[in-house]
């Protein structure tokens, strides 16, 4: 090309020509700084094998809550979804990460501006003028630094959005923990009750005895520290019972001694939760998108990689298009009008060690990421299984206390019987109720159990994160006993 042809170029064609050669020169910067980087692949097949013939059928539980058949914690937990705090600020979190997101820059960004001015002496008349400006700008991202940086950003929304679900989830696993254990503890102080009860009527007896001599003071001593070991117990009892009410009005975003207020009666002693749900559950292969602490592992693992490509795009020469354009207007209609435009180029600091040393750091933080979304993963597996696994333990052991407390109640008729016709001593009547007592609470504390453990196994397969209560599937219609 002559020189004369160079010279008859347009602004454009010089403008274009100006890309080309910084593009050429960021290749030749970055190519000796950084090479590609390969992100680490996942090593887990997208699905877990199922344990057994069972069936994944809690996956689709999202208001396992309500499979314990209490409609007072349905309340409970409807309550504190609306009012804990702890949920308001999850979802404040996440107005701050879309705020954020909506705050990174465009590819093309407008500057408008205007102004009016008076200007004068104090002998001449004053002139008016006024400017009305308009700024362009066009950043070319051909190595995705924006791109990179908006997919940081909305990472962030889906980081919030998982830990709001983690929020919730761990606030239904608190309250339904708390509402069992009050429901466990009334029942246990109900059986203090009762047993102290008895063992009045036994003490009576025993003193009747004793006053037709065929009992001894030795009995009757045995009999009044036994009822003076069980009323010892009960004060214990009933803090243990306000201490879960307390518990369950903070839950729901009250100060405690409010429970009143959320308009269920806590005192009125119901029956023990009791899971509707068959222990034979397995494991649901979304387990991997299922669970809040996952999806923000992963999530924060994307998110170091869009770091990773900011501080890549960094080694490269950053290209713009930006123009002005001014318009002045005099009083009389004189006017001008002035304007620029043309690309600008920001090349990389050279040698550029200290983006390199960032681009290192990125790559550190990426490997760590995934390395906790790796750990995060095999502990929710660990979890599961274990969770099932006691599930399964206590389902059966409270089947067991069924039987038992049968059992020992069939014994107790038959020793009071023996004991009416002479046939037994007193000894072996306390020992049989004592017995049937120790059996009641057994069973008292296997039910409990075991409906922690179904609270326990729903959370941790991240049932119920999105705090919805959605109709129960037929699949969940399955009564255990």
């Amino acid at each position: 090309m002559t020189a004369s042809s160079a010279a008859l170029r347009t602004p454009r064609q010089r403008g274009a020509a100006l890309a080309g050669v910084a593009m050429a020169i960021g290749l030749a910067l970055a190519g000796c700084q950084s090479g590609p980087y390969e992100p680490p692949r996942f090593p887990f097949a997208p699905g877990f094998k199922a344990a057994g013939r069972s069936v994944p059928v809690l996956l689709a539980n999202s208001a396992w809550w309500e499979r314990l058949g209490d409609p007072v914690l349905n309340r409970l937990v409807a309550h504190a979804l609306r009012g804990n705090p702890s949920i308001t600020a999850a979802q404040a979190r996440i107005a701050q990460a879309r705020a954020a997101f909506a705050a990174t820059p465009r590819a093309v960004g407008l500057s408008p501006g205007a102004g009016l001015s008076l200007e004068g002496t104090d002998g001449s008349d004053p002139v008016a003028s006024g400017t009305l400006d308009l700024g362009f700008s066009w950043l070319l991202d051909p190595y995705g630094a924006r791109r990179a940086e908006r997919q940081a950003a909305g990472g962030r929304i889906t980081v919030a959005e998982a830990e709001t679900d983690a929020a919730r989830l761990a606030l239904i696993r608190a309250m339904a923990t708390a509402y069992v254990d009050l429901r466990f503890s009334q029942r246990r102080l109900a059986l203090h009750e009762q047993e102290m009860r008895n063992r009045r009527q036994t003490l009576a007896m025993t003193r009747t005895l004793f006053a037709a001599e065929a009992a001894t003071r030795l009995e009757i001593t045995r009999s009044e520290a036994r009822l003076a070991e069980i009323e010892a117990e009960l004060p214990l009892r009933r803090a243990a019972i306000t201490a879960r009410q307390n518990e369950i009005a903070v839950l729901a975003g009250m100060a405690p001694g409010n429970v009143g207020l959320l308009g269920v009666d806590l005192d009125m002693r119901a029956g023990q939760p009791r899971p509707a749900l068959s222990p034979e559950v397995g494991i649901p292969a979304d387990l991997l998108r299922n669970r809040p602490d996952i999806r923000i592992a992963e999530r924060r693992y994307y998110i170091a990689l869009a770091d990773l490509g900011q501080a890549n795009a960094a080694l490269y020469p950053r290209l713009s298009l930006i123009g002005t354009l001014s318009v002045t207007a005099l009083r009389g209609g004189r006017s001008g009008a002035e304007y620029s435009f043309g690309p600008a180029l920001q090349l990389p600091a050279i040698p550029g060690t200290a983006a390199r040393a960032t681009v290192d750091g990125s790559r550190a933080r990426v490997t760590e990421a995934h390395a906790i979304w790796k750990s995060t993963v095999l502990g929710a597996i660990l979890e599961v299984e274990n969770a099932l696994l006691d599930y399964q333990a206590t389902s059966a052991s409270a089947q067991a206390s069924d039987t038992a407390v049968r059992l020992y109640a069939e014994a107790l008729d038959l020793t009071r019987k023996v004991f009416a016709e002479s046939n037994a001593t007193l000894g072996d009547l306390i020992d049989a109720e004592q017995a049937l007592a120790n059996a009641e609470q057994t069973r008292a504390d296997m039910r409990a159990r075991r409906g922690q453990s179904f609270v326990d196994l729903n959370t941790r397969l991240g049932a119920g994160s999105a705090g919805t209560a959605p109709e129960t599937p037929v699949a969940l219609q399955q009564q255990s006993g």
